[in-house]
């Protein structure tokens, strides 16, 4: 994925659809029924095609004639395909006619709804209208209660209603949240690869903003095929600039924007959506932790709890992985692989049935300036957004391996 296509951004970032069928000039015709919808139109000839930009580009909406190659119907092999890479794109389908039993099970695999082609010219313009608005309600759903509960956590803090110089600050803490959560998973991912550049170390000392965007971009080479790696683009387009610049003016400008406050919650609020879809549609990312495991004899039978949304201990499930993961610690779990992501994030066992979530957020010096391996972890409470300092947890330990 290339992290500056076009339409990617905070500001003024229009809606890209993707028209799926092997009939171009038809595509290119319905594509002028939503001249007036203020969209971005992008093309593809066939379901593999469709389905190559989809994994490599964002788009808040894909189009797709159901009658197409591959084979007969390719609209519905796209959508199998995006079902089982648990890839939540948002579509609509073309059909032939409404009752025929392709279009049912175009819905039936996750299709928001259809348009007759012979009443394109009359609905689609509406029905895409319709679609939008529910997928960015889907989006906030899904940003709610099925990211990672370190992102979740602020965003739902974000969503509660207040006025609007509040609701900026309560967006910047969401997207900062997002930034540094996206940097951390980063490092986990480069460390279990053994690619930790050993300067990043001393950046996490005091990090800002800027200094967790910093490290997603030095990171980006190095997860970019990982499930990850969209996140990290997301966090690394360049309109992200604008929104570093509305925190720096915030907190060290007297607490208001440059530009006003409606304009930047609008920037922050539009980048937030970005990034929720950007996420949303790309290879899951989850986190989890691990319970007690069983060896069967050939892989460890292991209780994972999901670390998601509001951070309930609650659907513990059970999977068979190669390795031994340690009980307590939390993991990031794409595609069947799990990376230690301990101690850069931390959970434990609350008192009203939730994990009590905590997220990096520096080290305290010894001495200013001078890093040493015994320097105490610095870590935000999600739940509070209270920092404290570990008294436990050091500098040595960020490099993994051995069990707290």
């Amino acid at each position: 994925m290339d992290g500056n296509v076009p339409g990617n951004g905070p500001r003024r970032r229009r809606p890209r659809v993707l028209f799926v069928d092997d009939q171009r000039e038809v595509a290119t015709t319905l594509s002028g029924l939503l001249a007036s919808e203020g969209v971005e139109c992008r093309f593809a000839d066939n379901g593999e095609a469709g389905l190559e930009r989809l994994l490599a580009e964002v788009f808040d909406l894909a189009i797709l004639d159901l009658r197409m190659p591959p084979g007969d119907w390719g609209g519905l092999w796209v959508l199998r395909e995006l079902s089982q890479r648990g890839l939540l794109v948002d579509t609509l389908v073309l059909s032939g006619e409404a009752g025929q039993s392709e279009t049912i099970e175009a819905i039936r695999l996750g299709a928001h709804d259809f348009v007759v082609k012979d009443k394109a010219s009359v609905e689609l313009a509406a029905r895409v209208r319709e679609t939008l608005v529910a997928a960015a309600k889907a989006r906030s759903d899904f940003a709610a209660s099925r990211l990672p509960a370190p992102v979740a956590l602020p965003y739902q803090r974000m969503q509660v209603p207040q006025d609007g110089e509040a609701r900026f600050r309560a967006g910047l803490a969401a997207a900062e949240a997002a930034v540094r959560f996206s940097a951390l998973a980063a490092i986990a991912v480069a460390r279990a690869r053994g690619r930790l550049d050993e300067s990043l170390l001393s950046q996490m000392a005091r990090p800002s903003f800027g200094t967790w965007r910093g490290i997603c971009r030095h990171l980006l080479p190095t997860v970019r095929e990982h499930g990850l790696g969209r996140w990290i683009e997301a966090v690394c387009v360049p309109e992200m600039d604008v929104i570093v610049r509305h925190r720096n003016d915030s907190v060290h400008g007297g607490g208001v924007p440059a530009g006003g406050v409606d304009q930047a919650l609008t920037d922050v609020l539009g980048w937030l959506d970005f990034f929720v879809l950007t996420v949303r549609s790309g290879i899951p990312v989850d986190l989890v932790v691990a319970g007690a495991m069983t060896f069967t004899g050939t892989a460890y039978n292991t209780e994972l709890s999901p670390l998601s949304g509001a951070a309930r201990s609650v659907g513990v499930a059970r999977t068979e992985v190669a390795t031994p993961l340690v009980s307590g610690r939390v993991y990031l779990a794409s595609a069947n692989d799990y990376v230690d992501i301990w101690p850069l994030i931390l959970a434990g066992a609350g008192p009203a049935g939730d994990w009590n979530v905590r997220v990096l957020d520096g080290f305290h010096e010894t001495r200013r300036g001078k890093t040493s391996s015994t320097d105490r972890l610095k870590y935000v409470d999600c739940q509070t957004g209270e920092r404290l300092t570990s008294q436990e947890r050091v500098v040595d330990e960020l490099h993994g391996a051995e069990a707290p």
